[in-house]
């Protein structure tokens, strides 16, 4: 459960506005990375949902213009997040077929390690900043 703990962290800080961020495609930009993309958003009385995607363009779009690709669950009042599926960077598509923790393990800590690159890179979909500490707290290291 830390893990997911540790995702929900990720993503408040990447979008700490999640909450009130309605229906459409939301952009983020870091300089030298590929866009960053929320859509498909989402929201109930407890959780809020949402696709992730980088965004590739023009001489990066020759294998799949959206890599990974994350179906993601967002619980509010636990606290936590997880993937319930997704298309990872090697064209792999992993769907979660149980609710079992160990059956989500790969895909959840793929995504704490993404997150947290994508918060080094800058990406953000507030206008707050966020320092590599706050992302080192929260990321899991190899």
């Amino acid at each position: 459960m830390d893990l997911y703990e540790r995702n929900y962290m990720l993503v408040r800080l990447l979008a700490p506005e999640l909450r009130s961020m309605q229906q459409g495609c939301f952009v983020s930009t870091a300089k030298d990375a590929p866009a960053l993309e929320m859509r498909d958003i989402t929201h109930s009385k407890y959780t809020s949902t949402f696709k992730l995607t980088y965004h590739f363009t023009g001489e990066q779009a020759h294998r799949k213009p959206y890599e990974p690709d994350l179906f993601i669950r967002l619980y509010h009042d636990a606290r936590s997040c997880e993937v319930m599926s997704g298309l990872l960077p090697e064209g792999r598509f992993e769907e979660r077929r149980t609710r079992d923790l160990d059956d989500g393990h790969k895909l959840n800590l793929f995504l704490n390690r993404w997150l947290g690159y994508c918060l080094r890179q800058g990406h953000t979909f507030s206008e707050q900043p966020v320092t590599h500490a706050m992302v080192d707290t929260y990321c899991t290291q190899c």
